[in-house]
């Protein structure tokens, strides 16, 4: 049976020498391939995980119970610079045991996922495994020993507390044997077991070694006798059915959906027989590939919950709340230790590295010292974002975090000089705790307090809902809760910035959801779901009385200048100003003007297209659909003499435009 594909880039194999179908057989049983490497690829004595995390590595030679010497490789999480030694005496251990042609290689991938956690790992090459001695292996019988030796060993030297053990096929059975003669051992990890070596050896005989199955028993007889002799065990004595009965120990059972080796019913029903806590994942692959990362990482998480020590449940709490992400690949400057939220750009670029940035910047501010930001989104108003937040502890606060970017333009400028903010983003904190709800808009190096509701009821999750609507009303409902409604202001792009943030203490952020404009409806549902979205059904009836007269913010259309217009040939200064006043509410007072649209170009209005519930359409004949470089996406064809857009026919004395395309009258052609 080949190893695993991870041993197979490092190791060179001794193939036994096979001369008869027993023999193929016992290849497959008890003198698999064996793996050899050289000791270097077990990496340096001292090394650093991903940028993070160190460690060292102390290689090994124990006794196991036949005389047999031990290949073993321990290696411990280190301190780093800054780091103290508090929590790194007696960490919990992960002991991995490979599979049957493997070696103790077949562990190494797991230093990237425990030493940040400031988890141990040991790994050891098995009686006739790697560069251990022995002949033979036995698949368990005489592994459990092996086993049973190491663990003693770790635990006479004090330098572990709690001890999980990781099994991949052959470890993974042989930790099944000796889990219900230790019940000190605090989870199991059994990737690929066998629930018994006689079936095994059946299946075996018909799919690896071709034995027809009229002579399976007649072959399966000889290789018994063989191996009892050779290797000194019984086969049928290895029935893992009599042990889990007899455990009770957290267990996560994996199988692989393509393995023809260990049958996925194999674990399916060792998973069924267990008695303690247990977990079963399926995943792809064969027998021998190597388990994807996301596998390896669910593994990792469930025995985080196994060992159960109060700094991993911290971990697991800010990990599943979505404030850091603990398999992350580096860690921030000013990451802090113990119970504080750790910041949320935990390795990240982009938006929560942006977050994190704000959250040190916001360390002179007493009530935000300790604020993490998560799950940080770009969106566009108007948008509602929605998150189900349970606060773990009475002291516990939680909700939301928002930037509003100032729009440029001498008309935005105007009104943000006044307030003295010009150029400045705008800080929202929307914090949710058991005493309040408060939004509070941050201000030079203080928090100042907009509006002040009900608090949060512990121990459930509760709906938290914050919606910004193109007025720029900021609204946040929670539960059935009176709405918390403060005005922005009207001087800020579209383009806003959404984080969920966590002030102090534990809590969970679940089913985090933000809906913003028409672009991001339409990414996800297309042109013809956001048309019924909108619109309803093509046979309903549309009610065009609803007010859309309201305030409308200048957003991202103001960050241009006031346009100037060129001069007109035909029109004077009175019927130019009463053109762009009159087109307001008579789209068609446009029509048989020339006009320059920003980003398409000039054309000549050619008539209008009224639609349902919608902004009303120009055509504009002799437009690029394409916008030169920047290309837009019209919905019309570049053959076609006119092109309907959206222009933007309202102003105020704050704001440019309001909605649709900003364009120039040049003159009136007919």
């Amino acid at each position: 049976m080949p190893p695993p594909t991870d041993v197979q880039k490092s190791a060179q194999f001794v193939h036994p020498d096979i001369q008869s179908p027993v023999d193929l057989l016992l290849s497959l049983i008890i003198r698999p391939p064996r793996s050899k490497y050289p000791v270097e690829k077990l990496g340096p004595k001292c090394f650093r995980v991903n940028g993070k995390a160190h460690g060292r590595r102390t290689d090994i030679v124990l006794q196991s119970p036949r005389g047999h010497e031990l290949q073993c490789s321990f290696f411990e999480p280190a301190p780093g610079p800054g780091d103290t030694t508090e929590d790194f005496h007696q960490p919990p251990c992960v002991i991995f045991l490979h599979g049957n042609s493997s070696c103790r290689l077949e562990a190494m991938p797991l230093l990237a996922l425990l030493m940040p956690l400031k988890i141990s790992l040991f790994c050891f090459d098995f009686s006739g495994s790697g560069l251990s001695e022995g002949e033979y292996i036995s698949l368990g019988w005489f592994e459990r020993d092996d086993l049973a030796t190491c663990i003693g060993h770790l635990r006479s030297t004090g330098r572990v507390s709690s001890i999980a053990l990781w099994g991949r096929s052959m470890g993974a059975f042989t930790a099944l044997l000796h889990a219900d003669r230790d019940p000190s051992i605090a989870g199991l990890v059994l990737d690929s077991p066998f629930s018994s070596l006689k079936l095994l050896a059946q299946e075996l005989a018909q799919k690896k070694a071709f034995i027809p199955s009229w002579a399976t028993s007649a072959v399966l007889a000889g290789a018994r006798s063989s191996i009892q002799f050779r290797a000194g065990f019984d086969i049928d004595d290895l029935e893992a059915e009599n042990h889990v009965s007899q455990s009770f120990m957290p267990a996560l059972f994996i199988a692989a959906k393509s393995d023809d080796f260990v049958a996925p019913h194999h674990s399916q029903g060792l998973f069924e027989s267990y008695q303690g806590e247990k977990e079963f994942y399926l995943t792809e692959g064969d027998h021998q590939s190597a388990r994807p990362e996301a596998c390896r990482r669910m593994a990792v998480l469930f025995l985080c919950r196994a060992f159960h020590t109060q700094r991993l449940d911290e971990l697991l709490r800010l990990h599943t709340g979505g404030l850091v992400d603990i398999f992350a690949k580096a860690t921030p400057a000013g990451q802090q230790s113990g119970n504080t939220a750790v910041p949320v750009g935990y390795g990240r670029e982009g938006v929560d590295g942006e977050g994190a940035d704000i959250c040190g910047q916001m360390h002179v501010i007493p009530a935000l010292n300790q604020m993490a930001l998560t799950h940080g989104k770009r969106c566009q108003r108007p948008l509602v974002a929605t998150v189900r937040l349970q606060l773990l502890q009475d002291t516990s606060e939680a909700g939301y975090f928002i930037r509003l970017e100032p729009a440029g333009g001498a008309l935005a400028a105007a009104e943000l000089e006044a307030t003295g903010d010009f150029g400045h983003p705008c800080l929202w904190v929307l914090s949710v705790s058991a005493e309040a709800s408060v939004v509070s808009r941050v201000h030079s190096d203080a928090l100042r307090t907009q509006v002040v509701g009900p608090g949060l009821t512990l121990g459930s999750a509760v709906s938290v809902e914050v919606s910004i609507d193109r007025t720029g009303t900021l609204a946040l409902q929670i539960g059935a809760n009176p709405v918390l409604k403060v005005d922005t202001g009207q001087t800020f792009r579209c383009e806003l910035t959404l984080w969920c943030m966590q002030l102090r203490g534990p809590a969970l952020f679940l089913d985090f959801q933000v809906e913003d404009s028409e672009a991001t409806l339409r990414e996800h549902l297309g042109d013809t779901m956001l048309r019924l979205r909108h619109l309803g059904h093509s046979d309903g009836v549309v009610d065009r009385s609803s007010p859309r007269a309201a305030r409308q913010p200048g957003g991202d259309a103001a960050l241009s200048e006031p346009q100037t217009p060129r001069p007109r040939l035909v029109q004077a200064a009175g019927d130019y100003l009463a053109t762009m006043q009159d087109c307001a509410s008579k789209p068609e007072v446009l029509v048989g003007w020339r006009v320059k649209v920003k980003g398409l170009g000039e054309g000549v209005v050619t008539g209008i297209r009224e639609r349902l519930g919608r902004s009303t359409q120009h055509l504009v004949a002799g437009l690029d659909c394409k916008g030169g470089s920047q290309r837009f996406d019209l919905g019309c064809d570049a053959s076609l003499t006119s092109s309907p857009v959206v222009l933007s026919r309202k102003q105020s004395r704050h704001f440019s435009w309001f909605r649709g395309r900003p364009f120039e009258l040049l003159r009136k052609e007919f």
